[in-house]
């Protein structure tokens, strides 16, 4: 989905609440808000400084009704206005125009709502933009005044809660920023976003088409990078990349790689990083801790046919460094100027700048995020067998679960095995998870060491020379 692909409409529901719809012909719309086999869904966020936290939102959201047998899931995005964070946040790190590139780039994101103020998100709104649910984490936000934001969509029963992702958040990462410089003492909750082998998984697959193979590709593109805090250069730099090929490589420097060369580590780790890089619609896989050089080796083992580079306008060129001597020598090296003047070194400067603005509000922010995971209980993540959520705004809210869709009846009442064939299920062994196949291929090793001690072993009679 591209902006300029979709049409603009100026949406007032009310006196406080007034938007830009950013969507398909309304004729779309109607039709998938009649089809019982598909659901329309929302889910609103500032976005800023966006991390594995907003991105596992909108992926949890999009699984969650998957599960419960919708064929299509419509993801709504809306991203609250620099005005409205303002007003009850301050400012946020990154403009408008900044935030609404990245989450428009995000794969779970179908149509999108900017200019969104920060007030009570009504079902009243929820009509208006043909969504049956409302989405949010299991923090609820207030808005001032003291109402909670989605009590009414609570009330209705429209309201659909998704388990926050541990370890990130907006306020932790400028918390890592300002520890970085040396300005905080506070204790540490969690280091990082907890990343297992199924989430890498889950972030890996796509959304809405199948997955590809870097095997069966005609040109393979590799971007190399950090890829520190993802932002709108990011987004520009691989959207070019992909037009120049079928399938796109991301590698993903180590944090450690990162320490080594640029004297300093990366604000968010290897594995958010990747996270975040495997949410944008253009990127088919990642290298966890790429090689800093890019040697023949590389090239030739996976394929790659360009490399592309990226930098903000007014940077300096990298084309001629050393470590990318084997892609110029071959005739594979471009380099992509984007068109906004942001890198991740400009955002951390950005924050430094505000910094005794930053360590007052962060403090109390932090206060109140510690506060929140002192009291949150479990919550099941995309699990649709279990969505209960507490009472919000005084309301006490039972679980909200959409009727079963017929196509999720037909399925249940069907008594027929299904067959798969050789193809699906060698797809789906390259889709398992990284942890089942590292555990086949040493249960596989072993069997071929036991096999082979076996029959080195004299049976009784037989003579060994000595």
């Amino acid at each position: 989905m591209a902006l300029e692909e979709l049409e603009t409409e100026w949406v007032q529901v009310d006196d406080q609440l007034q938007f830009r719809w950013h969507r398909p012909p309304l004729e779309t719309v109607q039709r998938q808000a009649e089809d019982p086999a598909t659901v329309r869904i929302f889910l609103n966020g500032c976005f800023d400084l966006m991390h594995v936290g907003h991105f596992n939102a909108l992926r949890q959201a999009k699984r969650l009704f998957y599960q419960l047998g919708f064929q299509k899931v419509v993801m709504v995005a809306g991203i609250h206005s620099d005005a409205a964070i303002c007003q009850q946040k301050g400012p946020p790190m990154m403009s408008d125009e900044e935030r609404i590139a990245v989450l428009a780039a995000t794969k779970w994101v179908d149509e999108l709502v900017t200019q969104l103020p920060y007030t009570k998100m009504s079902v009243k709104m929820a009509d208006r933009l043909r969504v049956r649910y409302i989405c949010h984490g299991d923090d609820m936000p207030i808005c001032k005044g003291g109402e909670g934001m989605y009590s009414e969509a609570v009330a209705q029963k429209r309201f659909q809660v998704l388990k926050r992702t541990e370890g990130i958040s907006t306020t932790q990462i400028i918390e890592r920023i300002i520890r970085q410089q040396g300005w905080s003492k506070a204790e540490e909750v969690l280091s990082s976003a907890l990343c297992t082998t199924q989430r890498l998984a889950q972030f890996a697959a796509p959304d809405g088409r199948e997955a590809k193979q870097l095997s069966d590709s005609n040109r393979v593109v590799y971007v190399p990078g950090i890829f520190d805090l993802v932002h709108p250069g990011h987004v520009a730099v691989l959207s070019e990349a992909a037009r120049q090929g079928d399938f796109l490589l991301v590698g993903l420097y180590s944090d450690e790689t990162v320490r080594q060369h640029r004297g300093v580590a990366p604000i968010l780790s290897l594995l958010e990083r990747a996270l975040a890089v495997l949410s944008l619609r253009w990127v088919d896989d990642v290298i966890l801790g790429a090689p800093w050089s890019i040697s023949p080796e590389l090239l030739t083992s996976m394929n790659i046919s360009a490399v592309v580079l990226g930098r903000a306008p007014g940077d300096p060129s990298t084309q001629d460094e050393e470590r990318y001597r084997g892609a110029r020598e071959r005739g594979l090296l471009s380099e992509f100027e984007s068109s906004f003047a942001i890198s991740s070194a400009a955002l951390k400067e950005r924050l430094v700048s505000r910094s005794a603005e930053l360590v007052q509000r962060n403090s109390k922010l932090l206060e109140k995020e510690l506060n929140y995971i002192s009291q949150k209980e479990y919550v099941p993540e995309g699990d649709a067998r279990a969505t209960a959520f507490g009472a919000v705004g005084g309301v006490a809210a039972p679980a909200v679960l959409p009727a079963e869709p017929p196509a999720l009846l037909a399925h249940s009442a069907s008594t027929e095995p299904e067959m798969l064939t050789q193809e699906e299920i060698g797809a789906a062994m390259l889709q398992a998870p990284t942890a089942l196949i590292a555990a086949h291929l040493t249960l596989r090793d072993a069997v071929i060491s036991a096999e082979t001690a076996l029959r080195e072993v004299p049976l009784s009679g037989d003579t060994v020379a000595a």
